[in-house]
């Protein structure tokens, strides 16, 4: 009950806090934003495009139809100005012209120039649109080819009933199909498995967060040393012991509590999934665990909130940049890995970027969960020696 307690009272003084609450709630929401928003089209689903119909005509519409019935297509249609500053604007990775006369070419056999791509420069799916709008362009130009062959050649056709026909060749599928899967493999050596770009910038991202936000948030115990509160609680058996551990309890809850936000975030808004299955979860659970171990064993080191305060971002920023939470941990050169492997943001990410790719691969869960595990205790147990040392000092 006395721990119940003291995590009860400590979570209600975390959360008294307004500048603290406000920083736990605006800075995973701000982080978020910023790597969902700037990496949003990191990995869609389709191709956004603009088409401008200027022919207007019953082939440019027919083309027009087909195009937005193509899978893997996200085509939005309105004047050619609308279009340049949608391409302009980076909503859309091309823009489909097609052009006025289409249809009096297309008859004529006069194919050439018939539809303008304009691309923007940052797309890499411009040559893929070509080909697609080329094949429906000839796919409309076979039609009448081949009726003004068979009128040419015999009496009484019928020009509905030989594109019926023709359509019939086309279905259930077309005669050539280009299909684009992306698809997971589980590594079977020890070489890195490369992830998307937003999830590794996303998962850097809530790992150095969890460790900035988890060493400001022990700052009380820096107070409570020189106010004199834990050195009454020494008074009491045991109280210390549980005093300490209901802190822990109170940081790791707020490390959940950071997690949920950031990651909700991204889900919602975003469509990202960071953690991937219960074994991602483990691994959160773990660093989050150490963290709180760390921030723990800072506290009980300095002797003021003022000196956690200021070494605290130095700590978490410099152990980030090693831990590779400002670069893509995946497909890094071993040395570079080595130098990560020293922090636990580096194991922590190292397990999350392999379960990203494959979410049921055990063996960088086995090695993250047994180095991080044995740091939580070392530091618990250090900080618990350390606190109680300079008690000690204190009251001497």
């Amino acid at each position: 009950m006395r721990f119940l307690s003291i995590l009860k009272n400590r979570l209600l003084v975390h959360f008294s806090d307004k500048l603290f609450v406000l920083a736990i709630l605006i800075l995973p929401v701000l982080l978020s934003s910023i790597s969902g928003y700037a990496l949003r089209k990191e990995k869609l689903g389709y191709v956004p495009v603009f088409l401008a119909d200027e022919d207007e005509t019953e082939s440019s519409e027919l083309l027009t139809y087909r195009l937005m019935n193509k899978e893997g297509l996200r085509v939005k249609t309105g004047l050619l100005k609308d279009g340049e500053k949608e391409v302009r604007d980076d909503n859309a990775e091309a823009m489909i012209v097609i052009g006025k006369g289409f249809e009096a070419n297309l008859k004529s056999g006069n194919i050439d120039g018939l539809v303008t791509v304009v691309k923007s420069p940052s797309t890499y799916s411009a040559e893929l649109i070509k080909e697609i709008v080329a094949s429906e362009v000839l796919r409309i130009y076979s039609t009448d080819f081949t009726y003004n062959w068979l009128r040419r050649n015999f009496n009484d056709i019928n020009r509905s009933e030989i594109s019926e026909r023709l359509e019939e060749k086309w279905q259930p599928n077309p005669i050539m199909t280009i299909t684009y899967e992306e698809i997971e493999v589980e590594s079977k050596g020890d070489g890195n498995i490369t992830i998307p770009p937003f999830a590794a910038a996303s998962l850097g991202l809530l790992i150095l967060f969890i460790m900035l936000g988890l060493l400001f948030g022990s700052g009380w115990l820096c107070e409570e040393k020189i106010n004199g509160t834990i050195q009454r609680a020494m008074s009491v058996k045991g109280a210390l012991r549980q005093l300490f551990m209901g802190n822990i309890a109170a940081l790791f809850i707020m490390g959940l509590f950071l997690t949920i936000i950031f990651t909700g975030m991204q889900r919602v808004f975003f469509g990202v999934l960071l953690i991937k299955g219960p074994l991602s979860f483990l691994v959160i659970v773990l660093y989050i665990l150490c963290v709180s171990s760390i921030s723990m064993f800072m506290s009980a080191v300095f002797r003021s909130s003022h000196q956690l305060q200021a070494s605290a971002p130095v700590l978490a920023l410099v152990s980030g940049i090693m831990g590779g939470c400002l670069w893509n941990f995946a497909g890094v050169p071993k040395p570079l890995l080595s130098i990560a492997l020293l922090t636990p943001q580096g194991w922590a990410l190292r397990a999350l970027t392999s379960l990203y790719s494959a979410p049921d691969r055990m063996e960088p869960v086995l090695s993250a969960a047994l180095v991080l595990g044995a740091a939580s205790i070392g530091f618990i147990m250090l900080s618990y020696y350390s606190l109680k040392r300079t008690l000690r000092s204190f009251g001497s």
